[in-house]
């Protein structure tokens, strides 16, 4: 084992807990040192690779993150076990560009509440248990999500078809990427809808700040509504077109999901009625 790369995987994993203020040019500094010690054939072992992979994994580039990748799987191909850190380097290059997940494990921020991004639908639950990674249900439950941080449930509800678990993160995911769009269209009173690339769309107040969005989650029994900043919380059911619906509301924050043909619609927003105005208008579209 080289020792400087243990070490160097020690002080990133030390910021990581920590979040110093300087952590972003503290890991580009690590990079580099880790890139000398690539370029001088000082990785010799699986758990070298594995060190210096979850350096670049924490990177902020296209290319670091494909290095993660490729770092994780010479470490698989010299017998290292688990293979997730491969998995998870794919999603975050992927993520980064907008584009589907292959496996999952990645979030990203919608009005408040921590979601899981497109998946690509031709990735099976076999080939996410060859990588050691959760299933298509485990995901969006955020069970046995791989190199994530801690989290409690701290309240559940469930009706006939769906349970929801509102989790409390125990701080904001570091690398995750902040919301992203282009304008695709505008609402009745003249406001700018924005889209990303999976399809999630919301509209901002005029400060720019998340008014209400809403997106489709895949048809699974059960969700987890992640946050991470500190709040009040309530739960409860409430039926919408005779369909019992689960609303979480936590701080100034209501989401709403709602089951429908197309999957299960989540819509999050600031004001009750412009929420259920929303969910209504795309159970119509729905059916």
């Amino acid at each position: 084992m080289n020792k400087k790369l243990k070490q160097l995987f020690e002080e990133d994993q030390h910021d990581l807990r920590t979040m110093p203020h300087d952590r972003i040019e503290r890991d580009r500094e690590r990079r580099n040192e880790v890139k000398f010690i690539l370029d001088n054939g000082g990785a010799t072992v699986a758990i070298d690779f594995i060190h210096a992979a979850i350096i670049y994994q924490h990177g902020e580039a296209l290319e670091d993150w494909w290095q993660a990748y490729k770092l994780s799987v010479k470490a698989v191909k010299l017998g290292f076990q688990p293979k997730w850190l491969a998995a998870v380097a794919m999603d975050r290059w992927l993520l980064r560009q907008g584009k589907p997940l292959k496996y999952g494990n990645q979030v990203i921020p919608f009005g408040d509440v921590y979601r899981i991004p497109q998946l690509d639908q031709n990735t099976t639950d076999e080939e996410r248990h060859k990588w050691d990674v959760p299933s298509l249900v485990e995901l969006f439950s955020f069970q046995n999500l791989r190199g994530f941080m801690s989290y409690e449930i701290v309240s559940t509800l469930e009706n006939e078809n769906l349970k929801v678990n509102v989790i409390k993160l125990e701080r904001h995911p570091a690398h995750s990427p902040p919301l992203s769009g282009i304008p695709c269209e505008t609402t009745s009173n003249n406001r700018i809808v924005y889209e990303n690339s999976y399809g999630w769309k919301w509209v901002e107040n005029s400060n720019g700040s998340f008014y209400l969005g809403w997106l489709l989650i895949p048809d699974v029994p059960e969700l987890a509504h992640a946050v991470a900043d500190e709040g009040t919380l309530t739960m409860e059911k409430i039926l919408l077109n005779e369909q019992s619906c689960i609303l979480v509301k936590y701080n100034q924050s209501k989401t709403l999901y709602v089951r429908s043909s197309k999957g299960i619609w989540a819509i999050t927003g600031l004001d009750y009625n412009n929420v259920i105005e929303k969910a209504l208008s795309l159970l119509a579209s729905s059916s």
